[in-house]
């Protein structure tokens, strides 16, 4: 019986492991030292690692204070420790996006604080090289024109300052023999100056590089606007003639490629120079800007409509045939019909007529349109507010 459940406890710890096992597996193969699908997040560990690099080139300089004899080989590794452990540290929190939640993602204040308290670890035990280590400080400082204001400068020198004179009060009582303390009150007072003169030099460079950020998204934001108004009608925001014939020339190459059916539909408002002359040009604009809203409403999002002419309208349906094209373009006609347009009245009525034509093998874009626009007369030659489709 002990046997058994021994058996039994063992294979459970297996299936466990196994399950663990597999779960590691597929973490192992999705994970990346840097996020493929978060660029922000991606920036932050560039900025973490170009840190990350500035310790590493730290590393054999502590190591040639150990051969100078200024730095025991204890000192030494307790440094190098403290680095690795922070910097670990830091990697799991950007890693894990523990970072979001904080008020600073980028945690670029985290990074000055915790660099500027390994320079207090190494002023302590190796105070002969304070003045060395004071260039240190700067570099720490210069870390924030990734992200801080002037004032988060000062705050930033201001906790350099602090760790600083905590490493003189240390010194004074715990190793008196190893400082002066006029001097370090001077040179207390010297850092102090270099901080502030570089914190209001840095804020100044971070504004420059948020003010040229925030202009290259009104650029880009511009130039959208820009791209948009070259290939959308004013009027009705469908593809302007132009663009509406590459996109067309875009699906043929497409159906070429693949195989696929596509059909095009050619609409037109029935009778809309008399809407002109009889509301005026406004209420003319206003049934485009309705019967462009009814067309919006139904089109799928594969499809893709353009204003052919004045009041023509060109519908491009993808992997559609000819039978399917016409249940389509019977809800258009049949939604325009029992719509209301508010300019003409309630005893008014827009109707509209419709040619379709599947597009053939190998045959011109041209001759498909024509096509289109072939049964589109038939249909008002037929009596308007119908569909016909090409023969």
């Amino acid at each position: 019986m002990v046997h058994k459940k021994l058996s039994l406890n063992i294979n459970g710890i297996k299936r466990k492991l196994s399950k663990l096992a597999f779960l590691l597996s597929i973490l192992a193969e999705d994970f990346s030292i840097i996020p493929k699908d978060d660029p922000k997040q991606a920036l932050r560990l560039r900025r973490f690692f170009i840190s990350l690099g500035i310790y590493i080139l730290n590393f054999p300089l502590f190591y040639l204070g150990y051969q100078a004899g200024i730095m025991s080989l204890e000192v030494l590794y307790w440094n190098w420790i403290i680095v690795l452990v922070a910097n670990v540290v830091l990697y799991i929190v950007f890693r894990t996006g523990f970072n979001r939640r904080m008020r600073d993602p980028s945690l670029t204040s985290v990074q000055i604080c915790t660099a500027s308290l390994v320079v207090m670890y190494a002023i302590f035990f190796i105070p002969e090289a304070r003045g060395i280590l004071f260039s240190v400080y700067i570099l720490i400082l210069l870390f924030g024109i990734f992200r801080l204001d002037t004032r988060q400068f000062l705050y930033m020198s201001a906790f350099i300052l602090l760790t600083y004179g905590m490493d003189i009060f240390l010194l004074q009582v715990l190793r008196p023999q190893h400082i002066n303390l006029n001097v370090e009150i001077f040179q207390l007072g010297a850092l102090a100056v270099v901080l502030i003169s570089v914190s209001f030099i840095g804020g100044n460079i971070s504004s420059l590089r948020r003010e040229l950020s925030s202009s290259r998204e009104r650029l880009r934001s511009s130039m959208k606007t820009i791209q948009d108004m070259a290939i959308h009608d004013d009027l009705t925001g469908f593809y302007n003639r132009r663009h509406l014939m590459e996109l067309i020339e875009t699906e043929n190459s497409r159906s070429v490629r693949t195989g696929a059916d596509f059909s095009l539909v050619m609409m037109d408002i029935d009778k809309f120079k008399n809407i002109n002359d009889t509301h005026g040009h406004q209420a003319g604009d206003n049934v485009l800007i309705t019967f462009s809203a009814i067309i919006h409403s139904i089109l799928r999002k594969t499809d893709f409509c353009g204003r052919y002419g004045g009041e023509e309208f060109l519908i491009v349906l993808t992997e559609t045939d000819i039978r399917e094209a016409k249940v389509f373009a019977e809800r258009i006609r049949s939604c325009v019909e029992d719509s209301f347009f508010p300019d003409l009245g309630h005893d008014s009525r827009v109707t509209v007529s419709i040619g379709l034509a599947e597009h053939r093998k190998k045959e011109d874009i041209e001759k498909t349109i024509s096509r289109a626009d072939e049964a589109l007369y038939r249909a008002k030659n037929g009596g308007r507010n119908r569909v016909e489709c090409s023969e």
